[in-house]
């Protein structure tokens, strides 16, 4: 993984261990994103190849983007274990360009959570 995507890791990061108190704090059982327990089926990686069932599992759990950045509904470490889905993906494969784009997409959706 190159610096680049490190750091905008870690202010990811950052950013989600932040996120204000006007967003409910939820534990990791009673989470609606539940990164920390993610997976896909096996049928989903035999339909659409690794990325793409990493993709639709995002877009299940965080909702599209086409509409502009997606809006938090919760924070807590069922939200914040995303860094390490990303984190070991970006790894294995540093070229995803839909990993980088989620990546950019979940910053801008962070800051709009401090901005709203």
């Amino acid at each position: 993984m190159d610096t680049e995507t490190k750091s905008k890791l870690h202010k990811l990061q950052v950013y989600l261990e932040c996120l204000p108190n006007s967003l409910p704090f939820r534990q990791e059982a009673e989470s609606v994103y539940a990164f920390n327990f993610f997976g896909f089926s096996d049928s989903d990686e035999a339909d659409y190849g690794l990325e793409g069932a990493i993709n639709r599992q995002f877009e299940v759990r965080l909702g599209h983007r086409r509409d502009g950045p997606v809006r938090f509904k919760e924070r807590g470490p069922g939200l914040s274990a995303i860094i390490a889905v990303l984190g070991n993906y970006l790894t294995q494969h540093p070229e995803s360009v839909i990993m980088k784009k989620w990546l950019d997409d979940l910053i801008l959706s962070a800051e709009q959570a401090f901005k709203n």
